[in-house]
């Protein structure tokens, strides 16, 4: 079956709701109700959006893989491929794709299993005209910025490509999300040339960020996002990823030289590792979860509000266990009580703050074969 495409017209009634002078927006929709389907995306049209409407979620995956798109928004009760293991297949492919879900039933279940699949926002059907647009408008607007979706990007590998691999494992990478200002990398750690948002890192690579400078890399088999902030210079030492019971393992190791690096881990396999190594020694990330850092080069420490996964210091004093909310410091090697967590509320706000800046989502990488 073909996508229905309908292309973009003008309508002045709905320009306010778009922003005027706004880039144009690709957004797939998926609905497998007909009249639903050509409501909605005379509705999206009308307000200036480029659309394209699948009638199923295998209709949408094939759409998926030829094109790129800003938003998905998906039912979820569908033939052939469902709502949520669209989203599934979409996380899978290491795709940086917001996700709206306009549904009649949310699957609370499947996302209380699964919760790396949570969609960006939610509608219940039936909603009105104003609730659907303005929940695109707001998406796609870059409220929930680059940082926060991606804690929907899953520890994810694919059976094809493990069956490839000659050693029965894939070496993940790294995918540049956004870039700000001057960035460059080296792989030999003598040449370093400069690089754009879409460029691919394996291990090895040497990236470093200008004095007025910052990048986004997403670690496409780890589930992880790390911002590297001004002034920053960093090692993707190692990057490998095994099996154990049908899942992938992953062990990262990062060198952070200099600056300092806002970390997002989702984690969902227990005995996957993220160690930093900093001045301070190593500091590790491991279980399964959600988990917000920040590490400096010098050896201080946050770990976020809301974390699930706690942060260990291995240094010279020990193994030091950094709680949510708490902070570290290499001087005397002990955590700073809770109760200083406005500090850590400041800089995290910081860098989502900052990545809404980055102008929303970010052009998606095409996935591999």
């Amino acid at each position: 079956m073909k996508v229905d495409e309908v292309r973009q017209t003008e309508s002045p009634a709905y320009a306010v709701l778009q922003g005027q002078g706004s880039q144009t927006r690709r957004i797939l929709l998926v609905e497998d109700e007909p009249l639903m389907r050509h409501l909605s995306t005379k509705m999206l049209t009308d307000a200036g959006y480029d659309v394209e409407a699948a009638e199923d979620g295998a209709v949408a995956w094939d759409a998926l893989q030829v094109k790129s798109f800003d938003l998905l928004i998906t039912d979820n009760s569908m033939p052939k491929v469902t709502g949520i293991e669209l989203i599934e297949k979409v996380r899978a492919a290491g795709m940086a794709l917001p996700v709206i879900m306009a549904t009649g039933v949310l699957p609370k279940d499947a996302l209380a299993r699964q919760p790396w699949l949570q969609p960006v926002a939610t509608l219940i059907k039936p909603y009105t005209l104003v609730e659907f647009l303005g929940t695109v408008k707001t998406v796609l607007c870059g409220a929930f910025p680059v940082i926060m979706f991606q804690l929907c990007l899953p520890l994810a590998i694919s059976a094809q490509e493990v069956k490839q691999a000659p050693d029965g494992a894939v070496r993940p990478n790294a995918v540049t999300l956004s870039v700000r200002g001057k960035c460059d990398y080296s792989e030999d750690g003598v040449t370093f040339t400069k690089f754009e948002r879409g460029h691919i890192f394996e291990q090895g690579a040497i990236i470093r960020t200008g004095d007025d400078a910052r990048t986004d890399l997403f670690l496409r088999r780890t589930g992880t996002t790390i911002r590297l902030q001004a002034g920053t210079e960093m090692s993707l030492e190692k990057m490998t990823v095994t099996m154990k019971d049908g899942l992938p393992v992953v062990h990262t190791l990062l060198d952070l030289r200099a600056g300092r690096i806002f970390t997002v881990v989702r984690s969902a396999v227990d005995g996957s590792t993220l160690e930093i190594r900093n001045a301070a020694g190593r500091s590790v990330v491991e279980g399964s979860g959600v988990g917000r850092y920040i590490i400096t080069a010098d050896g201080t420490h946050v770990s976020a509000i809301g974390s699930v996964i706690p942060l260990k210091v291995i240094g010279e004093n020990g193994i030091t266990i950094i709680a949510a909310g708490q902070q570290f410091a290499r001087k005397d090697g002990k955590p700073l009580p809770v109760s200083t967590s406005s500090y850590v509320e400041d800089l995290i706000q910081l860098d989502e703050l900052q990545a809404i800046t980055d102008g929303g989502a970010p052009e998606q990488p095409s996935p591999k074969p």
